[in-house]
């Protein structure tokens, strides 16, 4: 279907949907509240059609990496993902097939997945396929807000009104009640650590205020979703290799190298290099950086510094005759590199996903000031140059936002590489102390990757012998140490015989330098193999009927129940991951750590 034929479709079904729902709102609220009289007043049916049209024109064009500046028609580019939930798999390509898993979800997945575009496309499916009115959060504007500003209910409403939602707020709060509202609240993880816990108490109760009302939730995986009891969750999937070829073909590029690339994906690129073909992001990029001449990295970072370089040195694949994007900054790619990865530190650590004008040129400001000494440039230019020429920052409306996060988190990792020994071992261990939650971003990843013995001196060496320590003036007590990192074991029942478990986080910092001590020593998730099923299965069977499906429950309760050991059982891999980490830890080879080496024992080593 064109984009034209789509739009024209949509737009009258706009005028359906709003017409049925107003009658549905209407009806509902006037046997509620009897005293409404003033139906003239409340015309829910011309709110919902303004809007409605609004915010389709708005959420249906997007911005991407691949086309910058030029906004495309989100089908033009989107292929529908899979979601799963243990082995029950769904199919995203109508959203009521999302809608029959319940009222209220959460879709979680890694960067570049497509989660935005998913809730995008539930919205424009939503007003062809159903009866509710979709409402698109984009939870990171919060971010802007104070503390005690924050309303979910009150953020909704300001939402609608920018579309052009002329209600009353009274007679929207009636609305709410009679279940009429499809709600997708996007990119939760972009919400400051600072703010977590006051948004999830916030959007958990509009949930149970509105229960009524479908609520769906995407954000990189978090812990902290174990304790929203009422809401299910659900993973995003990779692209099989027949929708990743259905991406590369609808895609708007040249096409001559589309058609070659195509081929070869089939042949063997996604196959070869999966991890990357099966993401959309990485996949667009693969194809962006694809000469049949030049091989594709096998490491993410190797990757992500091709695609940073295909962006900077690329010519308009629109355009012929050697047209090439002008750097209005002068600068050279090294120099702009290190402006930019200036910058993407200094955003990622103060939260800052998305600028206004004003915030985008403080950190180049900064960045110049920190990185560049070599002369000058306008920094309104490397601003331009950012959205025009290396299309890695999107201009829409009055705001800035990465084309993709991924890009901040990696030069983020970049930068924090160029930091001393001493200098990036304060700041990201005092980083990682006072974040409370799980970190959901790559940077950490990224960082150890880029440079795997210095994380491992810098940031986890120090914190795991002083977890050694504690643990051997225990005496080596498995029930000290599971007791000191958690604070309780939770388990859910994913199908009749099928349940898992999993342990509440109560000390966050030592949390991560344990789960990254078993990324650098390469251990095997899959080593641990339970071999009493069918106990584990009657323990998870005793616990839930005892708690009555609580979530989480904690040792003291379980202690005072008799149930602690059984329970402990059935996270025996904790124990086995610690002990291994612990054990791994006397194996690092602390000369390597910087310390006064010979000429000949450096020769050798070099």
């Amino acid at each position: 279907m064109s984009e034209f034929d789509y739009n024209k479709i949509t737009a009258e079904v706009i005028t359906d949907l709003a017409k049925s729902s107003a009658k549905a709102v209407w009806g509902k609220i006037t046997q509620t509240y009897k005293d409404i009289s003033n139906k003239g007043d409340i015309d829910y049916g011309m709110a919902f059609e303004k809007y409605l049209t609004e915010s389709e024109k708005y959420i249906s064009m997007a911005k991407t990496i691949l086309y910058g500046q030029i906004p495309h028609h989100l089908y033009s580019f989107f292929e529908c993902m899979g979601i799963k939930n243990k082995d029950k798999e769904i199919d995203t390509s109508n959203v009521n097939n999302i809608l029959s898993l319940g009222h209220k979800l959460i879709i979680t997945g890694t960067g570049g997945i497509g989660k935005s575009m998913l809730m995008r496309h539930c919205f424009l499916d939503a007003i062809t396929n159903t009866t509710l009115i979709p409402i698109l959060i984009e939870l990171r504007g919060l971010n802007e807000y104070a503390l005690e500003d924050i309303s979910i209910e009150k953020y909704i409403y300001n939402t609608l009104n920018i579309f052009g939602f002329k209600l009353e707020e009274k007679y929207f709060r009636y609305s709410l009640e009679t279940g009429c509202y499809l709600f997708l609240f996007d990119g939760y993880d972009e919400v400051k650590n600072s703010l977590s816990s006051k948004v999830t108490q916030e959007i958990t109760d509009f949930s149970n205020k509105y229960m009524d009302n479908y609520m769906i939730v995407s954000s990189r995986p978090l812990e902290e979703f174990v304790g929203w009891s009422d809401f299910i969750e659900f993973s995003s999937m990779n692209l099989t290799k027949e929708q990743a070829l259905s991406l590369i073909s609808k895609l708007e590029y040249d096409e001559e190298l589309k058609k070659k690339f195509y081929e070869k994906l089939d042949e063997e690129l996604y196959d070869k290099y999966n991890s990357f073909a099966s993401n959309p992001l990485l996949l667009t990029i693969m194809l962006m950086t694809f000469e049949g001449r030049v091989s594709i990295p096998d490491s993410k970072t190797d990757f992500y510094e091709q695609a940073f370089s295909t962006l900077f040195h690329r010519h308009d694949a629109r355009k012929r005759g050697g047209y090439k994007r002008e750097i209005q900054s002068g600068l050279g790619y090294e120099d702009f590199k290190k402006v930019f990865s200036y910058f993407c530190f200094r955003s990622f650590f103060k939260n800052q996903y998305e600028f206004t004008e004003k915030t985008a040129l403080e950190n180049i400001a900064k960045a110049k000031e920190k990185t560049y000494s070599f002369g000058t440039f306008e920094d309104s230019n490397f601003l331009n140059d950012m959205v025009k020429a290396a299309c890695v920052l999107v201009h829409e409306g009055l705001n800035y936002r990465f084309s993709h996060r991924s890009f901040q988190e990696y030069f983020a990792a970049v930068y924090t590489t160029q930091l001393s020994d001493d200098e990036q071992k304060k700041f990201v261990t005092s980083w990682l102390k006072t974040t409370s939650r799980r970190i959901t971003t790559d940077f950490l990843d990224i960082l150890h990757d880029l440079q795997p013995d210095r994380f491992m001196k810098n940031i986890l060496y120090d914190p795991l012998c002083d977890l050694n320590k504690k643990y051997e003036s225990h005496n080596k007590d498995n029930n000290w140490i599971i007791q000191y990192l958690f604070s309780g074991i939770g388990v859910r029942r994913n199908n009749e015989n099928d349940f898992s478990f999993f342990l509440t986080v109560k000390e966050s910092y030592y949390n991560t330098v344990v789960r990254y001590m078993l990324r650098y020593a390469h251990y095997d998730f899959n080593d641990f193999i339970d071999e009493e099923k069918d106990e584990i299965n009657n323990i998870a069977e005793e616990l839930l009927n005892k708690y009555c499906g609580k979530y989480s429950i904690d040792f003291e309760q379980l202690i005072e129940d008799g149930l602690y050991e059984k329970a402990l059982k059935c996270v025996e891999w904790a124990v086995k991951q610690i002990d291994f980490v612990l054990k791994e830890l006397k194996n690092i080879d602390t000369n390597t750590f910087g310390r006064k080496r010979t000429f000949e024992s450096m020769l050798e080593d070099l």
